[in-house]
């Protein structure tokens, strides 16, 4: 149990490293593309229609930006979408 403590204290006095950032990014814009594609589904105003399309090919620029960054890093995860 010590060993448990150990490892969580070391994990809260380090900075995520610059490749766990881009993961993290990857995955949180994965799941705003989620949100965006499910909350498309629903508008039922034009204007929120319109809006709800733009967010979404805003998110899908930024994660095609984060994935390149990702594959120049040479890292891999699941975050197809």
């Amino acid at each position: 149990m010590a060993v448990i403590a150990e490892l969580l204290n070391k994990r809260k006095d380090t900075a995520p490293t610059e490749e766990e950032t881009l993961l993290n990014e990857i995955y949180r814009l994965r799941d705003a593309l989620e949100m965006a594609y499910e909350r498309f589904e629903l508008q039922q105003d034009n204007d929120l229609v319109e809006a709800t399309i733009y967010e979404i090919e805003a998110l899908k620029a930024r994660y095609r930006y984060m994935l390149g960054l990702a594959k120049t890093h040479n890292l891999k995860g699941k975050w197809v979408i």
